[in-house]
């Protein structure tokens, strides 16, 4: 079995876990955003085939193999989402309004070494200036998305050619078409940074605490106002501690967190302005909510999960209205689902959602159209996962594993989380 084939059973195993965001500080940054594929299902799209998927409530059986990291909407009928094959080939899905289209795309078109990638985020300016990264072959991988066709475009690599040392992008934000960021790790251990002037990617100096420091999200309120999260572990206890970092216009430097017992990883985060950004994740405590109002960052109560888990995304229309999605389950000794939070200005609450597997991304165009996306891989194959809030409920569009039911992709619970 290949490597990338055992990354991404290292990538479920992870995402399934009670305290996934936890485990993630180690496992991302061994495992390639290219393992995050999961294993052969039905319906397996080949290089350059596009297929055109349902609208929400059009019955059909399509299925969507592989899994689906990132996601992002320019307005409620253009929304992009990004992820990886079973065969670890990036993916690309788009939104018109109406339908949704598929383009599993060859990093190296015509050559027999065509090497295997994922797409771990996707960051939208406009509808010809849309973002994706990843890696490939160990390499941070960028592409662009001008209107018609995605290209590769260069980016730093932490060390010389043929040095083995590489990196991971997971995570990107635009603030606009000549001002992007883009954050991950290295195979050394060491967060990394990379910013887009308009005309190239250079890399700029980020806090590395400690031993095996990554960066899993990053947000953007401004060109002088910029977040990253994500997690290093302690030399002295081993114990996965928590990473926030702000850009000022100027450098990155690493901000306080509220202290976390038993060792914890922030996995998203999102700014609503400079005076209000939502921080996300999980860890030895559960599911983990931090905000910061200006002035500091402090613990937000969330809603309790008896039987373990943990937030992998945020979304910030508002200060007074933010979703969060992730994983975990509401009894002990249930099986782990999907898990979507809402915030309205006071609490955070959960709110019923239909899926099974794990939800690893969040977008909202407007307080009636929010999309998660994510995976599952209940009954042996991977399949990609994807919901929609139509300002009432959040529903499992047909063709997304919810019909019809079968091997790799079950029927939703019966019972959805936060029903009860």
């Amino acid at each position: 079995m290949s490597v990338s084939r055992e990354c991404g059973k290292t990538q479920r195993n992870r995402v399934l876990g009670a305290v996934a965001a936890a485990a993630a500080a180690t496992v991302l940054a061994s495992c390639a955003a290219a393992g995050q594929g999961a294993g052969a299902g039905a319906g397996t799209p080949g290089p350059s085939q596009q297929a055109g998927l349902p609208a929400p409530g059009r019955a059909s059986s399509l299925i969507i193999s592989g899994g689906l990291y990132g996601v992002a909407a320019l307005s409620a009928a253009d929304v992009w989402a990004v992820g990886s094959t079973p065969m670890t080939d990036p993916m690309t899905v788009r939104w018109n309004g109406s339908a949704w289209t598929e383009k599993v795309l060859t990093l190296l078109k015509g050559q027999p070494g065509n090497p295997p990638g994922s797409f771990a985020a996707v960051a939208t300016v406009s509808p010809h200036d849309v973002w994706a990264v990843g890696v490939t072959a160990g390499q941070p991988l960028a592409q662009h998305w001008n209107g018609r066709a995605w290209t590769v475009v260069p980016t730093p690599s932490p060390g010389p050619q043929g040095s083995g040392i590489g990196a991971d992008l997971y995570s990107v934000a635009a603030v606009s078409a000549r001002d992007a960021w883009a954050v991950g790790g290295t195979n050394g251990g060491k967060t990394w940074i990379i910013r887009w002037d308009g005309t190239a990617w250079t890399r700029v100096p980020s806090p590395s605490p400690g031993q095996s420091a990554q960066l899993n999200r990053v947000a953007a309120a401004s060109a002088d106002s910029a977040w990253a999260v994500g997690s290093y572990t302690s030399p002295a206890t081993g114990i996965s501690l928590l990473l926030i970092e702000h850009w000022d216009g100027h450098a990155w430097t690493a901000v306080p967190s509220p202290a976390i017992r038993g060792g914890a990883a922030l996995m998203g985060v999102a700014a609503a302005s400079p005076d209000s950004a939502w921080a996300v994740g999980g860890g030895g405590e559960g599911a983990l909510i931090e905000h910061w109002d200006g002035r500091a960052w402090a613990r937000v109560p969330s809603p309790h999960l008896a039987g373990g888990g943990t937030l992998r995304a945020v979304a910030a229309l508002s200060p007074a209205s933010a979703w969060a999605v992730g994983t975990g389950s509401l009894r002990p000794g249930h099986s782990l689902t999907t898990v979507i939070e809402h915030w309205d200005g006071r609490a955070w609450t959960l709110v019923p959602s239909p899926a099974t597997g794990d939800l690893t991304a969040v977008t909202a165009a407007s307080a009636d159209s929010a999309w998660a996306v994510g995976s599952s891989s209940v009954g042996g194959g991977g399949t990609a996962v994807i919901e929609h809030w139509d300002g009432k409920a959040w529903t499992w569009p047909p063709g997304f594993c919810a019909s019809p039911a079968g091997p790799g992709c079950p029927a939703p619970p019966s019972q959805p989380p936060g029903s009860s």
